[in-house]
């Protein structure tokens, strides 16, 4: 899930399967402290970092790639976690098993909202989507069957508390590796070029033969799928679903500041900007207030807009631009000479 940061050089090659078993080292040492270590703590933090994941993952295939800003992925989420509440309370089905269910909800509700509001563009389609948070967060305040501002109440699982935090440790380190493979075959793949060629210029994309609408409806209702899959299982790590918490902006406004932080349009982005903003912001909250919090984030965002605009992964990806020549040197001085 996660890799080193590599110069090119003749060695490629080696490097690149250095940073396969770098990557898989990294994991294998995550694995292993979700199993061995007692501090429940720390498990819960990396399992909130794991949910993140695959929301700003989700978010980055529309958002980083396609160039859409969209600050309602709480949305899919909270119909997600709807979705298998709504089950768990009238079927008594288990999150664990209607997961799909709830992601496969999220996608249609995506596919339904983005026939209109992907006609949009810019700052307008950025509106809308508070908007529809907005709407969507009223509508589960009346309808019946979820109970209002009451909220559903999940049963606990029936098993001590460590096996519960390693569980859902588990869980959401799974769907968060999937969901960052999953964007890394996106970028890599002409689904992904097309994102990127609606991102530049949408309408030299349709000219030269994109299909633009096919592919922005594609790309949301991927993207909801993924976070209405992991919202069903938040449903059942929390134990109750309400409308104020469960449509949270914060939510949608953490995710793009995760990815925007990490550097939005590439698979490593996420992966950086999660913990990062997550890790620091549990730092924060033990010294600053909520609202200085949020103060300190919105100043680095002003700031990497105006002087790193590619977020992290851009600052090292411009680093490796500058470093090329003097690689290529260094190596074209190390190399023996031959003939007479």
């Amino acid at each position: 899930m996660f890799a080193l940061f590599f110069l090119p050089s003749r060695h490629g090659q080696r490097r690149i399967v250095g940073g396969r078993l770098a990557t898989l080292a990294i994991a294998a040492g995550l694995v292993g402290y979700g199993a061995m270590s007692s501090n429940l703590g720390a498990i819960d933090t990396l399992g909130t970092v794991f949910m993140y994941l695959v929301v700003t993952q989700a978010w980055n295939i529309l958002g980083g790639y396609g160039g859409y800003l969209n600050f309602g992925m709480v949305t899919y989420f909270g119909i997600g976690a709807y979705a298998s509440a709504v089950l768990f309370q009238y079927f008594g089905l288990s999150p664990f098993l209607t997961a799909p269910l709830a992601g496969a909800a999220a996608a249609l509700f995506g596919l339904l909202i983005g026939i209109p509001t992907l006609r949009l563009r810019g700052a307008y389609f950025a509106v809308i989507t508070i908007i529809i948070t907005f709407a969507v967060q009223l509508l589960m305040l009346d309808l019946p069957f979820t109970q209002g501002a009451l909220g559903i109440f999940l049963s606990p699982l029936a098993a001590n508390p460590v096996f519960v935090e390693r569980l859902f440790y588990f869980i959401f380190f799974a769907l968060a590796a999937t969901a960052t493979t999953l964007v890394f075959a996106v970028e890599n793949s002409n689904f992904g070029w097309a994102l990127v060629a609606i991102r530049e210029d949408e309408d030299a994309a349709e000219v030269i033969g994109v299909r633009t609408t096919a592919v922005k409806w594609t790309a949301n209702a991927l993207a909801a799928f993924m976070t209405g899959t992991v919202g069903g299982i938040y449903a059942q790590r929390i134990l109750y679903i309400e409308p104020t918490g469960t449509f949270a902006l914060d939510i949608s406004l953490n995710v793009v500041l995760m990815a925007v932080i990490g550097g939005a349009g590439t698979w490593q982005g996420p992966v950086i900007g999660v913990p990062l903003v997550l890790l620091v912001a549990e730092a924060l909250r033990v010294t600053v207030t909520s609202e200085v919090n949020r103060v300190i984030f919105s100043i680095i965002v002003i700031l990497i807009a105006l002087f790193v605009p590619g977020g992290i992964m851009g600052l090292l990806q411009e680093v490796r631009r500058r470093m090329r020549p003097l690689v290529r040197k260094s190596a074209g001085e190390t190399m023996p000479r031959t003939g007479g």
